[in-house]
């Protein structure tokens, strides 16, 4: 067996281990159960690929972000780690396929949607598997408590009993005491060992902005602080509008990055925002996982998060080189309202929830006990205006039918086409005989695409295909969708639409939901978050640092470096000699004085100058103060 560090240096390019990393691995591969709070940065995904590749048979990763999961198996085969993800983007012949390659094949690492673990086809096919560990990530989705709850979390005690004295690694970057309590005994973890890295981060700076104009304040912030940038904002919409404006408008350097966009795109434009090729990335919250970018020197958040949990995880972002970096929280007065109104949206009434669920079962003409496993494309608008809903409304709706695990949504991630051979090589080559008008497209497709389309599905790409043999692409697409149809081929065309998967037979809708309890425990809970976030941007008389450590459960001094602690070195300092020996450069605008302070408060430079004109030290003339 290769040990931790040939395993690091081989396939993933690094010379040592993050804090804590080794000493969690070393506990897995010991056989032990393990609970791992690393903050942001601390490298989680590495704690279970390495274990997976020292130890014989796979391990088996549970996470719930579908984009996040394809781009991680993405990322090991270009390592040359055999990876397969399951998820509710698939159809049901394309999860057949992936786990038959997991019991038979040498997949090294199986991603799961938690809701796909209590599936028959998963099920039937556990046994068959040589797991040699359960990694749960973004584990506090176990708890009521955490930021990001799904009951589907609950299913993975059960594979306790199907994998006995298989180790389990929980891990999470956001967890207070109450989280960390719960993700163990939920999860039915056994003596575990515990390794926790603190949330203290000395270099990075936090500060919030009550401010009229976000984006004259961007562009300030933009304009004083150098380097690589990220700014999150919560619209896959904005991310396009903002990135173009900072370009067209003011000459910075941008791209924009929401896992709407192909994976090739995401990729791509990740690529080129890591090598330096684009200062700033405007991104949701999609963009993260995986981003190894030590020199960001300024997270902004542009709108306000939904909970300290995820501001903290996103501006954690900053500073892993260990250098001063700034994270910045853009607030506006309508700002909380906002915050409000999507805390009520995401938390409809249970009457709302039976209204969605009937008109889901109309929209796809489902009778009462059919459905099951059944997957269709979704389009969220159409819907909403056929039976006269909001569609963010309706999307929350869907997402806590989801949580019921009535259904899968596959929200707008890009699928590239995908295709498998059906048939045997000696019953292909009779069928391309008797049918003479697809033995060109089939002869061409092995060529280009080789032996493995015969086992397993793979990327195709139509217009390639076209090309190889000068025929239209239409042409191609018809006659592949034909092989479909005869069972020849399993082919599933490329799509960016969201999926909906009926994950169990279609009930009466009056039957559904009955549990009010369990709903209003997570809208407690939730609504704490918000107003834990909503603490956090009013109350400017402690430091940001300590604040947020407090609401880890952690004790932290003063940072002297966030808003408030810079405020308050400040506010025993009177600016009216800096303020005159600036205007003896010659005279500026209020605006221009501002910049020269960076960070400090402008209310107290409005006061120095006040002073100095009372004094008559200085006067003022079309809007420029001047030496008198």
């Amino acid at each position: 067996m290769k040990s931790p560090q040939e395993i690091l240096e081989s396939y993933f390019g690094y010379s040592h281990f993050r804090l804590k990393q080794l000493e969690i691995i070393e506990s897995v591969v010991g056989g032990d159960d393990t609970f791992a709070l690393l903050p942001t940065g601390g490298g989680k995904s590495i704690c279970y690929q390495v274990p997976a590749l020292m130890k014989e048979g796979l391990a088996l990763v549970i996470t719930p972000l579908v984009s996040l999961m394809i781009d991680q198996v993405d990322a090991l085969k270009e390592r040359g780690v055999n990876a397969i993800a399951i998820h509710s983007g698939l159809s049901y012949r394309q999860v057949e396929v992936a786990l038959d390659n997991c019991a038979f094949g040498d997949v090294k690492l199986l991603f799961c949607a938690p809701e796909r673990l209590s599936s028959p086809v998963f099920q039937e096919r556990l046994d068959q598997f040589k797991v040699n560990l359960i990694a749960i990530d973004e584990a506090h989705c176990v708890s009521e408590w955490g930021h990001d709850f799904r009951p589907s979390y609950l299913a993975i005690k059960d594979l306790r009993d199907k994998l006995p004295g298989i180790p389990m690694l929980a891990l999470t970057a956001t967890a207070t005491k109450k989280v960390e309590g719960e993700i163990i005994n939920l999860l039915g973890l056994t003596e575990p060992q515990i390794h926790k890295s603190s949330f203290n981060r000395e270099n990075l700076s936090l500060t919030v902005r009550q401010v009229e104009d976000k984006d004259e304040k961007l562009v300030e912030i933009l304009k004083k602080v150098e380097g690589s940038t990220i700014i999150y904002v919560r619209s896959r919409k904005k991310t396009r509008e903002l990135s173009q404006w900072l370009v067209l408008k003011h000459g910075i350097s941008s791209t924009y990055y929401h896992a709407g966009l192909k994976s090739e795109s995401r990729l791509e434009r990740q690529k080129m925002w890591k090598n330096d090729g684009k200062r700033v990335m405007v991104a949701t919250n999609a963009f993260g996982m995986g981003i190894d970018k030590a020199e960001v020197r300024l997270v902004i958040h542009y709108d306000v998060p939904p909970s300290l949990e995820a501001y903290y995880q996103e501006a954690g972002r900053a500073g892993r080189d260990g250098k001063l970096a700034y994270a910045v929280l853009l607030f506006h007065k309508k700002d909380e309202k906002l915050l409000m109104e999507r805390f009520e949206t995401a938390h409809p009434e249970i009457s709302f929830l039976r209204q969605v669920y009937q008109s889901m079962a109309n929209y796809y003409q489902l009778a009462t006990g059919s459905g099951k496993d059944k997957r269709f494309d979704f389009d969220l608008v159409e819907f909403s205006n056929r039976y006269n809903l909001k569609p963010l409304q309706a999307y929350h709706g869907l997402k806590r039918l989801e949580e019921e695990e009535l259904l899968g949504l596959s929200e707008a991630i890009h699928m590239p086409s995908m295709l498998k051979v059906n048939l045997p090589h000696h019953e292909l080559y009779a069928f391309q005989i008797a049918n003479e008008i697809f033995d060109e497209l089939i002869k061409g497709i092995l060529r280009l695409y080789g032996g493995q389309v015969l086992n397993d599905f793979i990327r195709i790409d139509e217009i390639k295909i076209a090309k190889f043999l000068n025929l239209p692409t239409e042409e191609v697409e018809d006659k592949l969708n034909r092989l479909h149809k005869l069972k020849v081929f399993a082919y599933y065309k490329q799509t960016d639409k969201p999926k909906i998967t009926i994950l169990t037979e279609r009930k009466n809708a009056n039957e559904i939901l009955t549990n009010a309890r369990r709903l209003n425990s997570l809208k407690k809970a939730d609504y704490d978050r918000v107003s834990g976030v909503l603490q956090y941007l009013k109350k400017e008389d402690t430091c940001r640092m300590k604040q947020i450590l407090g609401y880890f459960d952690e004790e932290g001094e003063k940072c002297g470096k966030c808003d408030v602690c810079i405020d308050e070195k400040h506010s025993s300092i009177d600016y009216t000699e800096q303020i005159k020996a600036l205007l003896a450069e010659g005279s500026k605008n209020f605006q221009e004085i501002k910049e020269s302070f960076a960070w400090h408060n402008e209310q107290d430079l409005k006061e120095a100058i006040k002073r100095l004109i009372d004094a008559g030290a200085i006067g003022k003339e079309e809007g420029k103060f001047m030496l008198k």
